[in-house]
C-alpha cells in the first residue's frame, strides 16, 4: 500500500516532476546509475574530442591564414591585353590611381619568379618575391612574420639582402648572415632556346618541299612585261605568308644565316607594285632570279659556324646575385609561399623586367572582403587588367581544410552516436525490467504521454549534462594543450610535430557556433535515444503487466 501511495504522489505532481519517477521504476538503483554515468561520460568524451579537434583545426587554419596575409597581396592587378600577360610599365600612375579607391589601404609594385639558389654546393629551384622596401606597411607585415629564434631583421633597403622562409632555411641549413647565390631562370630559357635551334635540321632539309614549291611556282606563274615581273597577287600573298610563318618570331627558331636568307626572300616578295585592277603585282626585274639565288645559298651555309653564331646571339645573361640572408620568416610547407624575399630592384634584374613589374599589388582594409573590393574595382578598370584575390589564389587549400573538418566531424560524431545507443539500450532494459511498475502507474491513472516523458527526460538530462561536462573538459584541455603536447612529446608521442607542420605549438581557436552545434547534436541524439524505448514503455498493457505483481 505504501508503494502504491508513492506512485499516486508522483503521478499527482506536474508532468515535468515525472522525471522523479525514475526512482520508483528502478529497484537496482546502483546498477542503473552506474550505466547512466558511463553513458553520460561517453557523451562528454564525444563532445570533448569533437570540440578539441575542431578547435585545433580552426586554430591551424587561422595560423596559416595569418601567415598568408603577412606575405601575400590581398589583390593583384596584372596587365594582360587580349589575355597575354605583359610587364606593367609605368605602374606608378596605376598604383596612385588605385590607392585612392575606397577600402584600399595601399598599392605597390609586385614581381615574382623562380631562381636557382646555390649555397655551399646545395642547389635548388625556389620562388622569389620582390617587394618595395620603401613601403613601410609592407615591410611591417614582413617583420611581424619573422621567426625570433633565428634573430635578424627584415630591413633589406636597396642592398643585395634577402629574407628567406623557414622551410628554405631548414632545407639548406641557412642562418642569418649567410651568403647565397641566386641564378635567374631566364638564363636557362635563353640557353634552352639556343640549344633547340642547334639541334634542329637545316631548313633546307626540314622544309625542302616548301622551298622547292616556292621556287617552282614563282618561275611558272611569273610573266615579264612592261611593269616588270608580273605575278598574281593571291600567289604572292600565299608564298609570302608561308615564308613569314617559316621565319617565326624574330627569326629565333632558325640559325642566323638561314634567318637572313629567309628575310631577304620575304622582302623581295613584298617589293611588288600595284598593276591595273590590283589583282596583279609587278616585281622589279630580276626579283625571281634574286630569290632563287638567295635560296641557293642555303646549302652553302657552314652549319658549325651558324651554331656558334646561335650561342653568341643569346641576347641577355643575368649575372648571379650574391645576397646576404638577414632574416627568416615563418612559413608552412602546406601552403605555397615565396622561398625568398628580395628588394624590388634585385627582383627586376633577376627577372629581366628593366623598369617594369609583374603587376600592382593591393592591401585592403578587410582582407576577407577581397572579392567584394575586386568587383568594385572592375567597374573602374579596363578589361586589359586581370585581377586575382588571395582567396582565389588559395581557394583549393581552403576547400581542403573545410573537407577535412567535415570528415573529422563526421568520424568523431560516432563517439556520441555509440553513447546514444548505450542510452537507448539502458532504457530498453529498464522498460523490460520495470514493466510491472509501469503497469502500476498506468493503472493509477498515468497517461501514456507521462510515461513517455519519464524516459525521454532521462535521455535529455544525460544529453544536457554530457554536453556541459564535455564543453568544460574541452576548455580545460584547450587551455593546457601546450603542456599536454610537451608531456606527450617527452613520451615520444607528439600529436602535432613542428617538423611536419612548421608550427612550434598546437594552435587552437574555439568557435562558439561550432560548440553550439556539437552540443545540440549530442542533445538531440541522446533525446532520440530515450524516445524510442519511451514509446515502447507507453504501449505496455497495464493488466498484463500487473499479473505477477
Amino acid at each position: 500500500m505504501l508503494r502504491n501511495q508513492q506512485y499516486r504522489n508522483v503521478i499527482s505532481k506536474k508532468p515535468f516532476s515525472l522525471t522523479l519517477a525514475c526512482r520508483y521504476l528502478n529497484p537496482r538503483r546502483t546498477h542503473f546509475s552506474a550505466i547512466t554515468v558511463i553513458s553520460l561520460l561517453g557523451v562528454a568524451v564525444g563532445v570533448l574530442v569533437l570540440m578539441v579537434v575542431l578547435a585545433v583545426m580552426g586554430g591551424f587554419e587561422r595560423e596559416i591564414k595569418t601567415r598568408i596575409l603577412g606575405f601575400t597581396p590581398h589583390i593583384v592587378l596584372q596587365y594582360a591585353p587580349q589575355g597575354v600577360l605583359q610587364p606593367a610599365v609605368g605602374w606608378e600612375a596605376m598604383a596612385e590611381q588605385i590607392g585612392k579607391q575606397p577600402k584600399v589601404e595601399e598599392a605597390y609594385a609586385f614581381a615574382e619568379d623562380n631562381v636557382i639558389l646555390d649555397f655551399k654546393g646545395l642547389q635548388g629551384n625556389i620562388a622569389f618575391r620582390a617587394i618595395d622596401t620603401g613601403n613601410e606597411k609592407q615591410m611591417g607585415a614582413l617583420r611581424d612574420l619573422l621567426e625570433e629564434s633565428y634573430g635578424g631583421s627584415a630591413d633589406m633597403g636597396l642592398d643585395e639582402k634577402a629574407v628567406v622562409s623557414e622551410t628554405v632555411a631548414k632545407e639548406y641549413g641557412l642562418r642569418v648572415g649567410d651568403m647565397v647565390q641566386l641564378y635567374s631562370t631566364r638564363n636557362f630559357d635563353e640557353v634552352l632556346q639556343a640549344y633547340k635551334v642547334t639541334e634542329k635540321d637545316p631548313i633546307m632539309v626540314e622544309y625542302a618541299d616548301l622551298l622547292a614549291e616556292t621556287r617552282s611556282r614563282l618561275k611558272e606563274h611569273m610573266v615579264v612585261g612592261a611593269e616588270g615581273e608580273v605575278v598574281d597577287l593571291d600567289l604572292l600573298r600565299e608564298l609570302d605568308g608561308r615564308m613569314i610563318d617559316l621565319y617565326g618570331a624574330e627569326g629565333r627558331e632558325m640559325r642566323p644565316g638561314e634567318a637572313e636568307i629567309i628575310l631577304e626572300v620575304i622582302v623581295a616578295l613584298e617589293s611588288g607594285q600595284k598593276i591595273g585592277d590590283e589583282t596583279k603585282r609587278g616585281l622589279p626585274l630580276g626579283t625571281v632570279a634574286g630569290i632563287e639565288a638567295s635560296l641557293d645559298r642555303l646549302p652553302e651555309l657552314d652549319m658549325e659556324r651558324e651554331d656558334a653564331r646561335v650561342l653568341k646571339s643569346i641576347r641577355q645573361i643575368v649575372l648571379p646575385k650574391d645576397v646576404e640572408i638577414i632574416g627568416v620568416y615563418k612559413a608552412s610547407r602546406h601552403v605555397l609561399h615565396p622561398g625568398i624575399f628580395v628588394p624590388l630592384p634585385t627582383g627586376q634584374e633577376l627577372k629581366g623586367l628593366d623598369e617594369g613589374v609583374d603587376g600592382v599589388a593591393l592591401r585592403i582594409e578587410d582582407p576577407y572582403h577581397a572579392r567584394q573590393v575586386e568587383l568594385d574595382l572592375r567597374e573602374s578598370l579596363s578589361a586589359d587588367w586581370r585581377m586575382t584575390s588571395w582567396m582565389d589564389q588559395y581557394e583549393d587549400w581552403f576547400d581542403l581544410i573545410k573537407r577535412e573538418k567535415l570528415m573529422m566531424y563526421f568520424a568523431l560524431s560516432f563517439i556520441i552516436i555509440v553513447s546514444a545507443f548505450c542510452i537507448g539500450a539502458v532504457m530498453f532494459t529498464v522498460t523490460v525490467q520495470k514493466k510491472q511498475e509501469i503497469g502500476v502507474m498506468k493503472a493509477l491513472g498515468a497517461m501514456p504521454s507521462q510515461v513517455v516523458r519519464v524516459f525521454l527526460y532521462q535521455g535529455m538530462v544525460i544529453g544536457v549534462l554530457g554536453s556541459v561536462v564535455g564543453v568544460l573538459l574541452g576548455l580545460v584541455v584547450i587551455r593546457f594543450r601546450v603542456l599536454i603536447q610537451h608531456g606527450l612529446a617527452k613520451l615520444g608521442m607528439d600529436p602535432f610535430p613542428a617538423s611536419f607542420h612548421d608550427i612550434n605549438e598546437i594552435p587552437a581557436h574555439v568557435n562558439p557556433l561550432e560548440v553550439f552545434f556539437i552540443c545540440l547534436g549530442a542533445f538531440l541524439m541522446c533525446s532520440l535515444a530515450g524516445l524510442v524505448p519511451a514509446l515502447f514503455a507507453a504501449r505496455h498493457d497495464a493488466a498484463r503487466s500487473l499479473r505477477n505483481l
